[in-house]
């Protein structure tokens, strides 16, 4: 599928929208901007592409992806679907348009070149919405959380009252450093 256009080739749809409906594989880039990522499915984009008269494109997309990233706990592979809109404005170099005319809620941006290539935005798109934390099912099932010789990870829920409830004391290693600054304390 083609997410690649010379401006003077879409020019064509000022009557009527392109029909963009079709999948593209971006796994390696997305690898590549983030190595967090292990694999990527081909991401299925559906939705329009309209040009207005003074060279505005209005790019409105509905992006489907599974990407498998490892889970925040075990560092196992999970696999996550992800369906989001896409929606953003394009201003030709030499439009006469002003980015001042659409409000902050409207992503619009002026091309530097006569091309709209869509493959940056949709990555950004997919690492903006990829999930900060992940689970196998597995551990969603389990209260069980990773351990070791002298440490424990905690649910955030309950590290604050571990803090609380700890020695104030601290580290008996850095009492010597205790009085270290005592004249800004006074």
């Amino acid at each position: 599928m083609k997410i690649k256009w010379a401006l003077n080739e879409l020019k064509k749809y000022q009557d009527s929208s392109l029909a963009v409906n079709g999948s593209v594989d971006l796994e390696k880039s997305l690898k590549k901007r983030d190595d967090e990522i292990i694999a990527t499915s081909p991401v299925s984009l559906k939705g329009s592409l309209s040009v207005e008269e003074k060279s505005v494109y209005y790019v409105d997309l509905m992006v489907s992806v599974r990407i498998t990233i490892p889970s925040s706990r075990s560092l196992e592979p999970v696999d996550v679907s992800m369906e989001f809109p896409f929606s953003e404005i394009y201003l030709a170099p030499d439009s006469p348009v002003s980015l001042k005319q659409f409000s902050e809620e409207q992503l619009a941006e002026r091309l530097s070149a006569d091309i709209l290539d869509l493959s940056k935005p949709i990555e950004d798109a997919i690492l903006t919405n990829k999930p900060s934390q992940v689970f196998t099912d597995e551990e969603l099932e389990t209260d069980d959380l990773p351990s070791g010789k002298d440490w424990i990870v905690l649910p955030e829920d309950q590290h604050k009252d571990h803090i609380n409830s700890s020695n104030d004391e601290g580290d008996p290693r850095f009492a010597v450093l205790k009085d270290l600054f005592k004249e800004d304390n006074e």
